[in-house]
């Protein structure tokens, strides 16, 4: 923990995927339900090494959706989600942070479809992720609109800080993984939640055993640091 950091933390960000559900990523989860997985390292490749952009990769994975499962729509995905719920702890960790006071966000490269239903069951009205594109049927399309790139996280925490006239020092984030590290960085006090990645376990201000233990910290040392 940096000492030299001085927080008043009123806003807490979460991100989805290995945070508040317990999958790793929701497009990797769509992935494998309709057997496009090949495809998806294809495209997750070509991104790391910069040969695509973001738009592009959201384009390549949408389009192989499409092609394994033509007319796929809105209510498709919602039920190839239907059965991913909040990790047990995250009910209780939100309301903790709720009791306080602090305003709740989510922040997350995750498919739209899941993150929405996420938010709503929480009863969490901030949050910001790519969203997916549909024809008048609600027939996916490919492409999107990538209103948060996956890597940019700080850009999300910032304008969500700025919508709420908080500055950063107000700010919390709860991440897990190499996506969530620049996010992380933006705010003021970064917990990581069962990390994959020992860069986010090096940039943490607190590694916390789960969602509880994270709200504990947070609303401990909120006023504190």
């Amino acid at each position: 923990m940096n000492p030299r950091k001085t927080c008043s933390i009123r806003l807490v960000v979460f991100d989805v995927d290995g945070v508040l559900v317990p999958i790793r990523s929701s497009w990797g989860y769509i992935h494998e339900k309709l057997g496009t997985t090949e495809e998806s390292k294809l495209n997750y490749n070509a991104f790391m090494r910069g040969a695509i952009r973001y738009w592009e990769w959201m384009y390549l994975d949408t389009l192989a959706w499409i092609e394994a499962r033509p007319g796929i729509t809105r209510w498709d995905l919602e039920a190839l989600f239907s059965s991913i719920d909040p990790s047990p702890e995250a009910p209780v960790a939100i309301e903790k942070l709720r009791s306080k006071g602090l305003e709740l966000a989510l922040v997350s490269g995750g498919v739209e479809v899941l993150v929405e239903m996420i938010a709503q069951r929480l009863g969490i009205r901030h949050w910001v992720c790519p969203a997916l594109s549909y024809d008048p049927w609600g027939r996916l399309v490919p492409g999107g609109e990538p209103r948060l790139e996956a890597d940019r996280k700080d850009r999300a925490v910032r304008e969500l800080a700025k919508k709420l006239g908080l500055s950063m020092r107000n700010v919390a984030f709860v991440g897990d993984s190499y996506w969530d590290l620049r996010g992380m960085r933006e705010a003021c006090l970064a917990i990581a939640v069962n990390p994959s990645d020992d860069r986010v376990v090096e940039e943490a201000d607190y590694i916390a055993e789960n969602l509880v233990d994270a709200a504990d910290y947070i609303i401990e040392h909120a006023k504190a640091l």
